[in-house]
């Protein structure tokens, strides 16, 4: 093959890889006429098909844009004068131009070198001067940080010619990691995004395994990736890509398969998007967005400790000053206080969960059991002109998810339908067994099997098609002015699919709103969970424990209970006096700690001592708020409080049977 053939064949590829970016791009001569474009820029900007063709002057586009209104109102010649002025410059320019539409696209171009030529890049920013704008009252200063930065990162073309660096210089210009990769997963090229993500030059990286680049904990994900892209898939993956001495990257990576005449593999384009700004904005909306729901509940939650607090108040005042009553009748106010307290304990427990902003991770749930206990504060949210129905079917299976992500959807999916309801009505939330077919015309992303249905239906206003179309859209709401962020239901979707579930809308206008989730169905229940949890045997008991709180009422109260058990106790008030009693004596099996005490040492900093210089010896921490140190401890040396006697007894015999196995 001649070497205008092969440069030939380089040009036509590149092209056909700036059809995959999401920007209209176009490149004009020194003379100002049409040499290269892609689809995407008569899309954006709704060109004629006519305009499609080589030596075509940039005149006829300005001439076609000023006719429609696109540069304003004004005489026809003199805009369009004026706009061949400022191209014959060869200046750099970046503005925005809002279309008659109301699109927003921000138009960036830059001479070739010598004035041969000019690249223009065209962005549709719509949507992000929409998140912008959202966002201005509370982060102004992360919006300036962020101008900055996409300036510094968003470099545009440089140069058009008939070479390699032709090529080169197109792809480096584009704020976009670009990349070819043999059938052998080895580089072929890239273009410079990659020194700003992974910090390697091109010398470096041509001929390498794409592999190498790829972090234990992605390196799953990655493979089924790779392996779909060699069949012939086209793939679309998030991740989120560490870099040693700097912050991590959110990222958009798109895998496209590259076959010749004979259908036969060559090797795969390689295309990747920062979306770290993105996603820290919609995070910050989310996180925004349950706080306000939490305000909600805590109205609601007041009722409720009053009424608690009445039942342990009245019954200890009962103990207290008749003395008429019999043992069963002590009993039964004992029992009823009891009960109350820990009525209180798992309100308090809930809310701390709903609050907490860390991810947390997916455990096997009994949805029923959820929806069950969850509704107790969803009525209390919902007012008392809705009718809460609950239809849970029995012996379902579990599904693994994040319990505190599906509550958050639940109250969204609840509060949206009491909007929707302003004179009232009945809300059902209904469980049931889904057996997807594998021709079934709903949920057609995911494969066919068994899943659990979760559905939240309302008698209310319904919605038209368009709103349903637009339903998952974020910031989409037809709420009026600051009653929505249009934010609720896109956090659902995005749980749902994070998941590997599903979400449907069925809704008419007047005939109110059902929507669906589904989720795949896991093997171990949670109740199978407990039950291996509690084979755990009695060895750890007679062990010698030291117990360290400062509130002189639980420290009472803990020794009791754990010299009932059979332990043998030592007592400390705080982390000083702990330390001291390790000192001189190194034969502790455990230490139950409090985590926030007085004194120079806290319970972290003394859980930490032990474990680096008594590593023999076990540590539980007890607290009554686990959000700050949930990040240092794992859930196996933690107890919250308030706890009951059988529930420290399982905590110490788990913790002393797993680390003595």
């Amino acid at each position: 093959m001649s070497t205008e053939a092969i440069l030939g064949n380089h040009r036509a590829l590149t092209l056909d890889v700036l059809n995959y970016l999401d920007q209209g791009i176009s490149v004009f001569d020194e003379d100002l006429r049409l040499l290269a474009w892609n689809r995407r820029l008569f899309d954006l900007l709704q060109l004629p098909e006519a305009f499609a063709q080589t030596g075509l002057s940039i005149e006829v586009f300005f001439r076609f844009n000023a006719e429609r209104g696109e540069y304003g109102e004004g005489d026809i010649d003199a805009i369009v004068a004026e706009r061949m002025r400022l191209a014959r410059s060869f200046a750099p320019h970046v503005f925005d131009r809002v279309r008659p539409d109301g699109t927003v696209i921000e138009v960036r171009g830059n001479p070739l070198p010598n004035n041969s030529g000019f690249v223009t890049t065209y962005t549709d920013v719509t949507q992000q001067r929409v998140v912008e704008l959202e966002l201005e009252r509370r982060v102004e200063q992360r919006t300036e940080e962020y101008r900055l930065e996409s300036e510094a990162h968003r470099k545009t073309a440089e140069a058009l010619r008939k070479s390699e660096l032709w090529i080169r210089q197109i792809a480096d210009a584009v704020p976009a990691l670009i990349a070819y990769v043999d059938k052998n997963n080895h580089y072929q090229f890239i273009n410079h995004m990659h020194q700003e993500w992974f910090g390697l030059n091109r010398s470096q990286l041509i001929g390498t395994s794409i592999f190498d680049l790829v972090e234990n904990r992605n390196l799953e994900q990655f493979h089924k990736d790779i392996d779909a892209v060699q069949q012939g898939q086209e793939v679309q993956t998030e991740y989120v890509i560490g870099r040693k001495g700097r912050s991590p990257l959110d990222v958009s990576i798109s895998f496209i398969p590259h076959f010749d005449e004979q259908e036969q593999m060559l090797g795969y384009f390689f295309l990747g998007q920062d979306l770290t700004e993105y996603k820290q904005t919609q995070r910050e909306l989310i996180e925004s967005q349950k706080m306000q729901a939490l305000g909600r509940l805590t109205g609601g939650m007041a009722h409720d400790f009053n009424n608690l607090l009445t039942v342990i108040l009245g019954n200890l005042n009962f103990l207290e000053e008749d003395e008429d009553l019999d043992l069963a009748e002590m009993r039964e106010a004992v029992q009823c206080s009891l009960q109350a307290a820990q009525r209180g304990s798992e309100l308090i427990q809930r809310m701390l969960t709903f609050s907490r902003r860390q991810a947390l991770k997916p455990t096997a749930t009994n949805v029923g059991e959820l929806v069950d206990d969850f509704s107790v504060l969803l009525q209390r949210t919902l007012g008392e002109t809705i009718h809460l129905q609950k239809q849970l079917a029995e012996h379902l299976a579990p599904v693994l998810v994040d319990k505190n992500q599906l509550e958050t959807s639940l109250l969204n999916l609840a509060l949206n339908a009491r909007d929707s309801m302003p004179r009232g009505g009945r809300l059902i939330i209904r469980t049931e067994l889904y057996r997807k077919p594998a021709n079934a015309n709903t949920f057609t992303d995911l494969p066919a099997g068994e899943y659990l249905m979760l559905s939240v239906r309302d008698e209310g206003e319904g919605m038209s098609p368009e709103t349903i179309s637009r339903a998952f859209e974020p910031f989409y709401t037809t709420k009026p002015a600051g009653l929505g962020t249009g934010l609720g239901l896109s956090m659902v979707y995005g749980f749902v699919k994070q998941s590997g579930g599903g979400i449907d809308i069925h809704s008419k206008l007047g005939e109110g709103t059902t929507i669906r989730l589904i989720f795949p169905v896991v093997d171990e229940t949670p109740t199978q969970q407990q039950r291996r949890l509690l084979r755990l045997s009695q060895d750890g008991r007679q062990a010698q424990v030291l117990l360290v709180e400062d509130d002189v009422g639980v420290r009472q109260f803990v020794q009791r209970a754990l010299q009932k058990m059979g332990y043998s106790v030592d007592l400390a008030e705080n982390g000083d006096f702990a330390w001291e009693k390790l000192l001189h004596n190194r034969h502790y099996a455990l230490v139950l700690t409090d985590i926030i005490m007085p004194g120079s040492i806290s319970g972290l900093e003394l859980y930490s001592r032990i474990r680096q210089d008594y590593p023999e010896t076990k540590v539980l921490c007890m607290t009554g708020y686990s959000e700050q140190v949930e990040s240092t401890l794992s859930e196996q040396h933690l107890l919250r409080k308030p706890f009951m006697r059988n529930q420290l007894a399982h905590k110490l015999q788990e913790l002393l049977k797993a680390e003595h196995a």
